[in-house]
């Protein structure tokens, strides 16, 4: 029997049994139970990495099934969650890989990383929209709007702080009308950690379930590189080759070019009609059924950035406090090389700027 804090609402919880309540309870963004598995069976065994989108797929179902979870739901505030199931990985780049920073944020060395629980991700970056319904609700100010600003590109890519701008006005340099399915920027790590907390009191669940049951928060850099490469242990989660087509991920292509003639960045030579930000859900998924881990804007993490361990790690969730968080996936001013799976960076906890937004993962107990 699972021994739950009992809520006015449901007097007799307590006495549920496990399965029962799993079947009953899966509360996007505020009570989603750990998965109780099938008795006697074991849990599906993760495919040995390297391995396809088609392998992603099945065995996400799999463990769905074993666990009796959803491998995907919605909320209430339109925000859809996909069920990220635990592997092994190598996490980083090796030396060879083209366009590998060893520089300031070094990708190596390429390392094994076991991540040993299921946890839910945003199928999306969190969009304008839906932040704009956290600030409403709470009157929150960012720290953007706090500190007069955040940093943003001119017309040749000159980046640096502009004042006025916030996430409700980005200071892209050309025409860009905000939509609520844009993905939100100018958001600081502690801007997005603020919604995340009030994600977690929202009282979604058919029994009230609170955020005693999980939490809310931003994956950690390990949950996030795993999630994006959903298998592949190429450069990008599609393969080794620069995406041509435009259907996979929004970099710096000729659309940008386009508005920015004198942009000095390498542009890609396809042209997907978005020089600034993307709707999010614009590109294909990857095998996990993700979209724009690659692309669109940056992703802020919970763990900071620090050197890769030489060793294989599990579950790894520290980093070094002397640096900024970390910040995945490039976005939509970037060249190829900066929009690969194993590509680094880092902020400061409360800075933000026109290329940099989050998405939200649920860690179940």
């Amino acid at each position: 029997m699972l021994r739950l804090r009992p809520f006015h609402s449901f007097p007799d919880v307590a006495t549920i049994p496990l399965r029962l309540v799993l079947s009953l309870v899966l509360v996007l963004a505020t009570g989603v139970f750990a998965p109780a598995g099938q008795p006697g069976k074991p849990a599906p065994i993760a495919p040995k990495f390297p391995f396809s989108a088609a392998t992603a797929k099945q065995y996400q179902k799999d463990y769905a099934d074993w666990a009796a979870l959803p491998v995907e739901f919605t909320n209430s505030l339109k925000m859809t969650f996909v069920l990220i199931p635990p592997g092994t990985f190598l996490m980083g780049s090796p030396a060879d890989e083209p366009g590998r920073n060893p520089g300031e944020y070094d990708e190596g060395p390429r390392h094994e990383v076991s991540l040993t629980k299921p946890f839910y991700l945003g199928k999306h970056e969190v969009t304008f929209g839906q932040f704009e319904r956290f600030v409403t609700a709470t009157k929150y100010l960012t720290d953007g709007e706090r500190t007069g600003g955040g940093h943003a590109h001119d017309a040749k890519a000159e980046w640096k702080h502009r004042p006025g701008t916030n996430w409700r006005k980005p200071g892209f340099a050309g025409p860009f009308q905000q939509q609520d399915r844009h993905p939100v920027v100018h958001v600081s790590q502690a801007d997005s950690l603020a919604f995340c907390r009030w994600l977690s009191e929202q009282p979604q669940a058919p029994l009230g379930l609170t955020k005693t049951t999980i939490r809310c928060d931003l994956p950690t850099e390990a949950q996030w590189e795993w999630a994006c490469r959903a298998g592949s242990g190429a450069r990008y989660w599609w393969g080794a080759d620069e995406d041509t087509s435009g259907k996979l991920a929004n970099f710096g292509d000729r659309s940008l070019q386009r508005t920015h003639p004198e942009w000095p960045r390498l542009n890609m030579p396809m042209d997907d009609g978005h020089p600034f930000l993307a709707p999010v859900g614009s590109y294909q998924a990857n095998g996990f059924g993700l979209h724009d881990t690659l692309g669109n804007v940056w992703e802020f993490c919970s763990t900071r950035y620090e050197i890769y361990s030489k060793e294989s790690v599990t579950d790894p969730e520290e980093g070094n406090t002397q640096r900024g968080f970390a910040v995945r996936g490039g976005g939509w001013s970037n060249s190829p090389r900066d929009v690969r799976c194993a590509t680094r960076n880092a902020d400061p906890p409360h800075f933000c700027h026109s290329n940099l937004g989050f998405r939200v993962a649920l860690r179940l107990p």
